[in-house]
């Protein structure tokens, strides 16, 4: 595809969704991330995207407020999350939780959860999913008899987290209710994803046959189930596909069709992220906020659909007089704030787990029309930059500690890995220090180097980490003696104690944890926890580990017990 035609086509993708990631431009346009950022970076300059923290959105979408958000973002150190004054955020797992709530804590940024709890969460922002689920489940009850159809069989396609596993039980328990002879044929989590509910709905279609209700969890699972329904070429009669959500217009229009779906629990992204943006102001005020803002649902089908939604030319859009006069609103709407009472944030962060789900596409386009009305700065963080961002924060502290242990005349082992290349770049500051090290990474940053005697051990090099492995490497380490060690592996295990994925590093590991007087472990605390395929060395071999403070007081309690020093890297 010519650079025009792929500008013109991200032009027209952005538009219609108000936002994409970089990932996702990436897998749609069949480039890389890389070719994806640079025609981002020239159709910004154009004035026809807008540029986000990960993505791109529609310049419509974030007004002309954003640009002094962005201007602050180039100059700003460090994680994007430090730039913000409040923080939107759904839960995406644990170690992201984990890192994102540790850093906003650290810095009192008051925290909005959508959908899911969150330790720090000044409130979350969510439907009731029990009474919703439940309603959603009786009305599928109540649609049986009437067709003359004494028992559902259902397939429950649902996901993991704790939410959206209280959705299927609740609509288990209400379709029970109006028909308590049904049975649950089976229960699978579709990871949130198309193409896996569309295989697991096959298979499941294809083996029981009599499964006559599936449960889909969000619109991308129940697209996938529908499609499972239509290529094996079920009779609509008997099958129908339900949906929590509603989320945008594909699984609208599928309604309308009035084949296999044949309802959707509308949760209304317009009225969550509004929720969500007043929310935000009032906990950047230090206002008083309920524990929980719950948000409105609506069980709609084919003919009740266009009493909320109206067709318009860029796709399906809320009525808002209809909403006001049958929903309970929780906040206001009227979008008028005393500014001599109330003081608005300068920039609000939203984290985006899933951006290529509709829910999540225009709950973001939502939040970035609300904020430009009261001229807030709004910015994605897409989780998997973040958490990258935030890791390797932790990592150059890691390493910044660990020169500080570097003394004149000390000799020192350095292998490979991203924290032994940050070391590197601080031993730099160094003289008079000698460096041992199986990395090329590292040779190549230290070479020329003046005061630091530099030492390669030779071998053959391993191409994906870049280090020198085998024999040779190995034989000469038997001659040399370090001062300090400081080794990084993949996993770190009070039983299993220390080790790593590939056997040949693990040798030559080894071989420096023999040649050293001293070993000291870098590791971020992810690394804790986990076993890798083949043991390095039992945990006592290690005199000092130098970690993160986002590594549990359990865990570090117990790596004292064993007689191991405990260096903490803290902001």
């Amino acid at each position: 595809m010519a650079d025009r035609d792929r500008h013109e086509k991200i032009v027209n993708l952005v538009g219609e969704r108000g936002f994409l990631s970089v990932r996702e431009l990436s897998e749609q346009l069949n480039v890389s991330e890389m070719t994806i950022r640079r025609d981002l970076s020239r159709l910004e300059q154009q004035g026809r995207v807008k540029k986000t923290y990960g993505g791109a959105a529609s310049p419509r979408s974030v007004g002309a407020a954003t640009e002094s958000a962005e201007a602050a973002i180039e100059k700003a150190e460090g994680p994007l999350v430090d730039t913000i004054d409040v923080l939107i955020a759904t839960s995406v797992n644990p170690l992201y939780d984990a890192l994102l709530l540790d850093r906003v804590q650290k810095r009192r940024i008051p925290v909005i959860a959508e959908s899911v709890e969150l330790p720090e969460g000044k409130t979350v922002v969510a439907v009731d999913n029990i009474k919703a689920s439940r309603d959603l489940g009786q009305w599928v009850g109540h649609e049986l008899q009437r067709r003359g159809q004494d028992k559902a069989r259902l397939l429950d396609l649902s996901f993991h987290l704790r939410n959206t596993q209280t959705r299927s039980q609740s609509f288990w328990e209400g379709l029970h209710e109006i028909c308590p002879d049904s049975e649950m044929i089976l229960s699978l989590d579709a990871q949130s994803t198309y193409h896996t509910a569309y295989q697991l709905a096959r298979d499941a279609l294809t083996v029981y046959r009599t499964i006559n209700v599936i449960f889909a969890i969000n619109d991308s699972t129940a697209l996938g189930a529908i499609h499972a329904c239509r290529d094996l070429q079920l009779d609509p009669r008997k099958i129908m596909v339900v949906t929590f959500g509603l989320e945008g217009d594909a699984l609208i229009e599928e309604l309308l069709a009035d084949r296999y779906c044949k309802a959707g629990l509308a949760m209304f992204p317009e009225i969550v992220s509004l929720a969500c943006i007043e929310a935000a102001i009032m906990a950047y005020n230090r206002e008083p906020l309920p524990a929980k803002l719950v948000t409105p649902h609506v069980v709609l089908t084919k003919e009740t659909l266009p009493e909320f939604y109206t067709r318009e030319a860029d796709g399906w859009k809320l009525n808002w007089e209809t909403a006001r006069a049958r929903l309970s609103i929780p906040v206001p709407i009227d979008f008028q704030i005393d500014h001599e009472k109330v003081k608005l944030p300068r920039q609000i962060g939203v984290t985006v787990p899933f951006s290529e789900h509709d829910w999540y596409k225009n709950l973001s386009a939502q939040i970035y029309e609300y904020a430009t009305r009261y001229k807030i700065d709004c910015q994605i963080l897409e989780p998997d930059q973040s958490l990258r961002d935030e890791v390797d924060l932790r990592r150059r502290q890691i390493a910044h500690l660990a020169a500080e242990l570097v003394n004149p005349r000390d000799v020192v082992l350095l292998e490979g890995g991203e924290i032994a290349h940050y070391l590197a770049e601080e031993l730099k500051q160094k003289q008079d220090i000698t460096v041992i090290t199986n990395s090329l990474t590292v040779l190549n940053t230290l070479n020329h180097t003046p005061g630091i005697v530099l030492i390669s051990t030779g071998g053959a090099v391993r191409y994906s980490s870049q280090v020198l492995v085998g024999p040779t490497a190995e034989n000469a380490l038997r001659d040399l003696r370090a001062d300090k060690l400081f080794l990084t592996v993949s996993g770190i295990a009070l039983e299993f104690g220390l080790s790593h994925t590939n056997i040949s590093e693990v040798t030559i590991k080894q071989a420096m944890i023999r040649a050293a007087r001293e070993v000291i472990l870098l590791a971020d605390h992810s690394s804790f926890g986990q076993e890798s395929m083949v043991q390095v060395a039992p945990v006592n071999a290690v005199h000092k580990v130098i970690t993160d403070d986002a590594l549990p007081a359990s865990v570090r309690l117990d790596l004292s017990k064993a007689g191991i020093q405990i260096i903490l890297a803290k902001e």
